[in-house]
């Protein structure tokens, strides 16, 4: 694709909408080769518009796009991916819409990342397939390290010495594990334990379907959850709106359904 051609075709993965108008959409779409952009489908909210359907949040489309002056514009798109599974069950769905906030806003406009679209592309389907919820701590591992901000968990991020196997602090300032004679300095965070050093060192090497068979105790799970959430915050500098929703819908679903999971040794 270059600035010359008027029309091109990509696959990508619509992360969000936003009505324009009374008919039209515009959509972010996280593409393999043109990164994320925005484009305009014009009548898609009318019932005979025949991309209604193939432009949904979370779906996985092949796209024809024409440039704009202000806005590129869709002329077709064909699902590649429906992601059923992602938009039927509610945890799941808030697990999805999570991670799409994630790559929204980790990217910039026309920022080519293939090897991020693969991992959401794996996150989703895995997702989809039935994956525990500690699957998108892979997802949050491999995105900051993707994106120019990966988390040091093998030595102390600050001064660099090996780090002894004990409970650790998780600094966010300090982008990754401190050492106790670096605490001081490195500000706040959460002190992880040896399992959840073990979980994120894992994490890094091991591909998602077998990070997914991981049995996490539940607790240590949460613990991990609120220490990554704590390092992307610092790293976006806000917060991500969509966790919010995912807090209260995991929850739902603790006090409605009893979690078994063992604890790593």
């Amino acid at each position: 694709m270059t600035s010359r051609t008027r029309v091109y075709k990509t696959e990508g993965v619509i992360l969000r909408r936003r009505n324009l108008g009374e008919a039209d959409s515009v959509f972010t779409v996280f593409s393999p080769g043109a990164g994320k952009f925005e484009a305009v489908a014009r009548g898609v909210r009318k019932a005979r518009s025949r991309m209604r359907g193939h432009l949904e949040p979370l779906t996985r489309t092949e796209l024809l796009i024409a440039r704009g002056r202000s806005l590129d514009v869709f002329t077709q798109a064909e699902t590649i991916e429906a992601y059923r599974p992602l938009r039927e069950d509610l945890d799941r769905s808030a697990l999805a819409i999570y991670v799409a906030e994630l790559i929204d806003r980790f990217t910039i406009e026309h920022a080519e990342n293939p090897g991020l679209y693969e991992l959401l592309l794996a996150t989703f389907d895995a997702l989809a397939a039935g994956a525990p919820a500690h699957v998108v701590r892979f997802f949050e591992l491999h995105l900051l390290a993707l994106t120019g901000f990966e988390l040091q968990v093998d030595a102390c991020a600050s001064c660099g010495d090996r780090l002894p196997p004990a409970d650790t602090l998780l600094a966010p300032s300090a982008g990754g594990l401190v050492c106790v004679a670096c605490r001081a300095a490195a500000g706040t965070g959460r002190i992880v334990p040896v399992a959840g050093i073990k979980v994120l060192r894992y994490a890094r090497g091991c591909g998602i379907d077998q990070f997914a068979a991981l049995r996490i105790d539940p607790d240590l799970a949460r613990l991990l959850q609120g220490a990554l959430t704590d390092v992307i915050q610092h790293v976006l500098e806000r917060e991500v709106v969509s966790r919010r929703h995912l807090d209260e819908v995991a929850r739902l679903s603790r006090a409605s359904i009893p979690n078994p999971g063992q604890d790593v040794q």
